[in-house]
């Protein structure tokens, strides 16, 4: 037992070391985003979808593996903060949410893009 763990506590590890640590993690869609207060978008996040409780969940994914969920609001025209003390503002425009939480903003396609899934 105690050579298992340490064989993966190792393993942990050594993920950690590699550029962005995320190579054994699945790629969800990517996303635009603008993180700490950056002034441009970027397509560096990343999106998961699910859902919980019968409610639509997202999931974005920074580069440096910080994240975010949201939750789709009853009338589906926002994302609201899933957890967390930070409030969203957000609206629904042309197929896709335009997100501002804290410092950080996305913009998430609505739908599902074909490709991704």
């Amino acid at each position: 037992m105690r050579r298992s763990a340490a064989i993966l506590l190792a393993l942990a590890a050594s993920a950690c070391g590699r550029a962005g640590g995320d190579e054994l993690l699945p790629k969800g869609e990517t996303v635009l985003c603008s993180l700490g207060g950056a002034r441009d978008f970027k397509a560096e996040c990343q999106l998961d979808r699910s859902v919980v409780e019968g409610a639509q969940v997202f999931i974005v994914r920074h580069p440096d593996g910080a994240f975010r969920r949201l939750e789709v609001s009853e009338d589906g025209q926002n994302l609201l903060a899933a957890d967390g003390a930070d409030q969203t503002q957000s609206a629904l425009k042309e197929g896709r949410y335009e997100v501002i939480l804290g410092p950080d903003r996305y913009v998430i396609p609505a739908e599902a893009d074909a490709a991704a899934q």
